[in-house]
């Protein structure tokens, strides 16, 4: 069982300690278990509860009546709004609650919805892309587990590659090419599969290299695959020596091959070697792309 602290679920649910105190005290929404030291916990149910009352509390809902609600009539009233597709904060409230209970459908519901209403570019910018960044910002805070990280990034992993197999067979621009290469300790697979969307959506041809290709692997392949690009992905200090290995390669070869990075490290590189090409951020990436 999971246990959280009244800051975690003010991060989770976006209401304040102090009103979930409020609302504890005055409404007994939920009440706080103790620890055998007398600290105060809340479990998953509590989780669960306070983010279906802070949904239909943003929509309008008063307390005072949601208060008075048995538990399956407020789950019944949060799917009853959370059917119907509203777009930034309501959806990413929606998303959010449907990745702390885990739940497969009405996450996959959200996200098809908005797919079919705006297409999958705009879904991915206005919905998503947030959406990440604030799992990002809980999972560092220690807000979320592990278990929560997991089910968003694979649920969202297949709704890209769903996206490529739907623009598999389309024909390839045959003069520019890219080889994706994963160095080192890199896991960025997310990442890596949003760059082969773009890639495919553009028209342009990639060959994927893995964590366990070598300099040599990479080589060998932008020569086969006659590649006008090498992009990887630098956020791990251990990648910083194989991405300069790499460059200094691309350096020694006749074909003239640009190498791109994505990472938090990224600048840093380009810094040292003014020929890097440096991604910003996804916009900067889409640019790139698009104009290559």
């Amino acid at each position: 069982m999971a246990i959280y602290s009244i800051t975690d679920l003010e991060k989770l649910t976006g209401i304040k300690a102090h009103t979930i105190r409020i609302w504890e005290k005055r409404f007994n929404i939920v009440q706080p278990k103790r620890t055998h030291t007398n600290i105060r916990y809340y479990d998953d149910q509590d989780l669960k509860k306070i983010t279906n009352v802070a949904l239909l509390n943003h929509k309008g809902y008063k307390i005072s009546s949601i208060s008075n609600m048995q538990d399956y009539e407020l789950e019944d009233m949060v799917a009853q709004i959370t059917d119907v597709v509203f777009f930034n904060a309501d959806s990413l409230d929606a998303l959010t609650l449907s990745i702390i209970q885990l739940d497969h459908d009405k996450f996959l519901h959200i996200i098809s919805q908005h797919i079919d209403q705006n297409g999958f570019d705009q879904t991915f910018d206005e919905l998503l892309m947030p959406l990440l960044d604030k799992l990002n910002d809980l999972w560092l805070a220690g807000s979320i587990r592990k278990a929560h990280e997991e089910f968003a990034m694979q649920l969202i992993k297949r709704r890209i590659v769903h996206q490529i197999i739907k623009l598999e067979g389309t024909n390839k621009d045959r003069n520019t090419r890219f080889i994706i290469a994963m160095p080192g300790n890199e896991n960025q697979q997310l990442s890596r599969f949003f760059v082969e969307y773009l890639l495919s959506k553009n028209k342009i041809a990639s060959l994927y290299m893995s964590n366990d290709s070598d300099i040599r692997d990479i080589l060998e392949a932008a020569q086969a695959f006659k590649a006008n690009y090498v992009l990887s992905f630098v956020n791990e200090e251990s990648t910083m020596p194989v991405i300069r290995e790499i460059l200094l390669a691309i350096r020694n070869q006749k074909e003239d091959i640009k190498l791109i990075l994505i990472g938090y490290l990224s600048s840093e590189v380009s810094s040292q070697f003014p020929e890097v090409i440096c991604i910003q951020n996804y916009e900067h990436l889409k640019t790139l792309i698009s104009e290559v």
